[in-house]
């Protein structure tokens, strides 16, 4: 079996192959097709309702929020098998099942359920962080960022590790954002005595935010879905708004893992037609950005055979 080993990505020949597959339309719109069905084929086999999900949280909402909002360019071309991106209700319905595909195809070769896959998943990147903080003699943070928070899965798992810290997810996407609302009404509603998280709409590379007001900001899998001009700017953004001493971190898919290195050539090819600016982001050098940008101690860690999560200490 052909696997990607590296040859989908960048300049090589043929990732060139691939990305005209990507840019022809019927061809994208089979690859886009299949993409989908990959991910709900891997829900419906651990028992997950990805269609029932969608539907019940289309009874929650019928109203476009914040029509007429501007939106940087790199956010706005086709990903993840929609066609207008994150700015859809559909997008916004579907974070969960699609989050719990990731996580179980993550660990297809155990026998475990959405539920432990996602844990597991998510105990191996908090794990991580708070060894960073233990080894560098960092204090556990007391006000977290959480950068493209989505619909708020990965900002309530820091919720979860860090209960008494105040945190704040900020996303771009009104739709994201208003599941996200919905489902911390919910969480504070059955566990009266939680700290409540912030959901705020912004930019990631412009916050709106004070100098040094962020003891950690955490960037969730976010990087991999943009441009390296925007990647730089998140760089500067960090540095700007962590405090000094306080720590930055990007948690996302590891370019350097054998697992994603090789992949069988139609799955990489799959993955890569929803994903726009794959190349961008695996010929992107954060660690010596983030040296160039203000950051100390840099290190990328392992949080599982697929992810890493790359860390710094602002000076």
């Amino acid at each position: 079996m052909r696997t990607c080993a590296g040859q989908c990505a960048g300049d090589k020949l043929m990732s060139k192959v691939v990305n005209w597959m990507i840019n022809t339309k019927p061809i994208f719109a089979v690859m886009k097709f299949g993409a989908k069905n990959a991910m709900k084929s891997t829900t419906l086999k651990a028992g997950i309702d990805w269609d029932g999900h969608l539907q019940q949280l289309c009874q929650e909402f019928s109203q476009q929020p914040h029509p007429g909002l501007q939106y940087p360019s790199y956010y706005t071309v086709p990903f993840h098998s929609y066609d207008d991106g994150n700015l859809n209700w559909q997008a916004a319905y579907e974070v969960e099942p699609a989050s719990y595909a990731m996580a179980l195809r993550t660990f297809k070769t155990e026998t475990l359920t959405g539920e432990q896959a996602m844990l597991k998943l998510r105990k191996g990147i908090n794990d991580e962080i708070q060894a960073y903080h233990a080894k560098h003699g960092v204090p556990a943070p007391s006000s977290i960022m959480d950068i493209g928070c989505s619909t708020g899965i990965s900002s309530r798992w820091y919720q979860a590790a860090w209960p008494d810290a105040d945190i704040t997810g900020l996303d771009l996407s009104p739709y994201f954002l208003a599941v996200a609302e919905l489902e911390e009404r919910r969480r504070v509603a059955a566990e009266p005595s939680c700290k409540r998280i912030t959901f705020v709409r912004g930019l990631a590379e412009a916050t709106g935010y004070d100098d040094a007001s962020w003891d950690m900001v955490v960037f969730s899998f976010i990087a991999h879905e943009c441009p390296q001009a925007a990647l730089a700017a998140f760089v500067r953004e960090a540095r700007r708004i962590v405090k000094r001493g306080g720590v930055v971190c990007f948690v996302d898919n590891n370019p350097r893992s054998k697992t994603i290195q090789n992949l069988p050539l139609v799955l990489f090819t799959l993955m890569k037609s929803t994903e726009p600016w794959s190349d961008e982001y695996y010929s992107f050098d954060l660690e010596e950005a983030l040296r160039q940008g203000g950051f100390d101690q840099v290190v990328t860690t392992e949080a599982d055979h697929r992810h890493r999560t790359v860390f710094g200490i602002a000076v």
